[in-house]
């Protein structure tokens, strides 16, 4: 479990977080959204320990993250951002491979090479090892990366708990890789790990999430189990869009319309 207890964060003098208390547990695919500039990028830098709060503090398994040391957190929390560059034409198994960086010492092991393997294979990226990342669509790079992070946690202890941050995975990706990724991330979800995901797009988020943070200028507008239990009177003040649930005429589930 991943816990923000009373977590606010200033840059100089703009309060960019306010007093922020949420629980992302184990087993499900806990959702942050929020219009632009609401404070979800920064909560999910917070809550990986990339940054310190101004005040407040934040928890895995009761565990403060600020006293965890960079190494043993790096083989038990990894953070997928929408966009990352390599300034190398390296080999898909070589990006990879940096995920195992904080599990050897100067060479891996034939355990790390098998667990980079592994990884790949979860993605559907397994025979594309040898391609050159460069030279990969920008849906293909972003399962990469997921495969890296994914390589970054893996651990054989099934009792060792893992912490996954996907800071908008999906962002600019078309609908197959946006579908793929989440899967992906769903396939992950155990007692023993905690997902939690920025999401822009609110019908995929309703869908594949379990848990829901909603942000609003910094603080928590709501917080719910349930797509259903977000009033559609607060989607539409927090977005300043008109917004409506409409029922699937396969009567799978509901979805919502949004008009400005």
């Amino acid at each position: 479990m991943v816990e923000l207890n009373g977590v606010s964060y200033r840059a100089g003098a703009t309060l960019i977080l306010d007093d922020v208390s949420v629980r992302f547990e184990p087993g499900k695919l806990n959702v942050v959204l929020g219009p632009n500039g609401a404070g979800k990028s920064t909560l999910l830098r917070l809550a990986t320990g990339l940054v310190r709060p101004t005040s407040g503090e934040v928890r895995y398994d009761g565990e403060p993250v600020a006293k965890l040391a960079p190494e043993p957190l790096a083989r038990r929390r990894a953070v997928l951002s929408q966009h990352v560059e390599l300034a190398f034409a390296l080999p898909v198994g070589d990006v990879v491979m940096m995920g195992r960086y904080p599990h050897y010492g100067r060479v891996p092991s034939a355990r790390d090479r098998e667990i980079v393997s592994d990884a790949l294979e979860l993605v559907g990226m397994e025979h594309k090892r040898e391609q050159p990342y460069p030279t990969l669509s920008g849906g293909e790079r972003q399962k990469v990366q997921l495969a890296r992070v994914l390589a970054q946690i893996w651990s054989d202890d099934a009792r060792e708990h893992r912490y996954l941050f996907l800071d908008e995975p999906t962002s600019g990706l078309d609908v197959h890789y946006q579908l793929h990724i989440l899967q992906v991330a769903r396939g992950l979800l155990s007692p023993e790990c905690t997902v939690v995901a920025v999401l822009h797009d609110l019908n995929v988020a309703f869908e594949y999430g379990d848990h829901f943070v909603l942000l609003e200028n910094g603080r928590v507008a709501v917080e719910a189990g349930k797509s259903s239990e977000i009033p559609a009177a607060v989607i539409e003040r927090v977005f300043r869009v008109r917004a409506r649930r409409v029922e699937s005429a396969d009567h799978a589930g509901d979805y919502w319309r949004f008009d400005l």
